[in-house]
Formats: structure tokens, sequence, C-alpha cells
């Protein structure tokens, strides 16, 4: 290869890198629940990449080896970005808290994106609460199917198994 298809397949690289990037983070914003679409995904950019190569190749096209090589590249190129997404999602999407009675140290998830909580113990040998949430002012509501629990000025009012106030930690 000389020099020009070089640079050439390297500008074409880092094009693939920032519009899979940014299909990733900007527009398509995976959900855990369709990671498996890397299962379809990685192999639909291997095959695409692959049978342009080989067009090319019969077409006598000075760029057959580029697409053959990006074939490989690109799939690696997007399962990085993917892995990347998925590696930081929860606290990306939720804010998280602990506190503890009794020895007991509780774990509190609240999403950011939706109107949902999850709170149980650390072991989840004990109750889990799992509801909606509604926002009022600086404070929070807390409903699941049998308990309302309130947070107000980082601090749990209302927990079944303590009534009085519970400072919470906010946790990474």
């Amino acid at each position: 290869m000389n020099r020009k298809r070089i640079i050439l397949g390297f500008f074409i690289l880092l094009i693939e890198i920032f519009a899979l990037r940014y299909w990733i983070y900007e527009i398509e914003k995976p959900d855990p629940s369709i990671s498996i679409g890397i299962i379809l995904i990685v192999p639909i950019l291997f095959g695409i990449n692959l049978i342009l190569g080989l067009v090319l190749y019969f077409l006598k096209k000075p760029f057959t080896k580029l697409f053959l090589l990006n074939s490989i590249i690109s799939p690696l190129i997007f399962y990085i970005f993917w892995s990347l997404w998925f590696s930081d999602y929860h606290e990306r999407n939720n804010e998280n808290f602990k506190f503890s009675i009794n020895d007991i140290v509780y774990e509190l998830s609240i999403e950011k994106n939706d109107e949902y909580f999850y709170l149980c113990d650390e072991k989840n040998s004990g109750r889990v609460y799992v509801g909606k949430y509604e926002k009022k002012g600086d404070s929070l509501i807390l409903k699941d199917s049998e308990a309302e629990m309130y947070i107000v000025d980082n601090k749990l009012l209302e927990f079944p198994e303590k009534r009085t106030e519970i400072k919470l930690i906010r946790t990474e």
C-alpha cells in the first residue's frame, strides 16, 4: 500500500470511530435490556465490511484491503464502545444511597430517568421495596405496594423497619 492509501485508511478509521461513538452515546443510548443486541450488531458490521471488500475485490478497486481489514476493526471498535457504555450505566442513571439499622446495611437506588426506586438490605435477605417515586419540591415520596416513605434533606422518613428519620449516605 502506498502512503496515500494508508492516510485515507486512517482517516476512514477516525470517521468510523467518531460515528460509532456518536451513535452509541448520543443517538442510541442503549438500555441494559437490549444489551443482547451486540450479538446481532457485531456480525452485521463484520458482514457489511466483508461484502464491500469482496465487491471491491471483484471490481479490482484499490480499497479492497482497507475494507477487509475494516471488517475486523469495525466490530472491535463497536464492541469497545458498547462495553464502555454499560460499564458505568448504573452510576450514570441512578442515585445510590446506603444506611444501616441494627447492623443491617440497606441500599437505596433511585433511577434518574424513570420514576422507580429499589430498596433492600445489602444481602437481599429481608424485605425488598420496589416502586415508583414522586418528586415534590426538594423531597421525594417513595411508594411501593405496602409502604410510603419520604426523602427530605438526605434523610429517609417512615421506613417500615424504623419510623424515625434515617440519614442517607450517598454512594457511587
